[in-house]
């Protein structure tokens, strides 16, 4: 449905301007992004909607879509997966998140400590290539910068909330644990393809 809406903006765009043929398969790929991004903020937010709390929505996509920005991590093979991927995080995050609150479970050491091991794979991987993506090694470092003053300064809002309001403080730190889990996944995946594509080859 995506991959149609965004070929009919783009006849539409055609139709009014000019574009190379070499940078329309560029323009379809953002439109589509786009489209994408839109679609997981509205599902998002209606699920918050509907769990009675769109503010937890609206601060776990704050900080998902932030420093996804500048970190990467997995990328599903087709946008519905991408949206349904994304309704799965912030489902997760939300149970968790309340399940931390009623046990207790969201203390300030603890989460310092799932902060510093979360920080792990943003330290070792970030940012993670994309193909869809190319960096130069400036945009490279600057995002790999970027993505660690991101991570600490987020979680250290997490933690100041943790005293104030541990639901939103958990909601934060366990987005942040996603998308270094998100990056484990994507490296994992990539260096299988790598090692299937070796093997096919040898």
């Amino acid at each position: 449905m995506i991959e149609r809406v965004s070929l009919k903006l783009l006849d539409f765009v055609v139709s009014h301007t000019t574009i190379d043929d070499d940078l329309a398969e560029v323009y379809k790929y953002g439109i589509e992004i786009s489209i994408s991004t839109a679609l997981n903020i509205l599902l998002t937010i209606i699920l918050s909607f509907v769990l009675g709390d769109v503010l937890c929505g609206i601060i776990f996509l704050i900080c998902m879509v932030l420093i996804r920005s500048y970190c990467g991590g997995y990328h599903a093979d087709s946008y519905f997966k991408c949206n349904l991927t994304m309704i799965i995080l912030f489902s997760i995050t939300y149970c968790v998140s309340r399940v931390l609150v009623c046990f207790d479970i969201a203390r300030f050491y603890i989460m310092i400590l799932v902060l510093t091991l979360g920080f792990i794979p943003i330290f070792a991987f970030s940012p993670v290539r994309n193909k869809h993506k190319e960096l130069t090694e400036e945009k490279y470092t600057r995002c790999r910068v970027i993505s660690f003053i991101l991570y600490i300064t987020i979680g250290m809002m997490g933690l100041f909330l943790i005293s104030v309001c541990p639901f939103y403080g958990s909601i934060i730190i366990v987005t942040l644990t996603e998308v270094s889990v998100m990056i484990l996944i994507e490296i994992f995946r990539q260096r299988r393809k790598k090692d299937e594509g070796e093997r096919s080859n040898s």
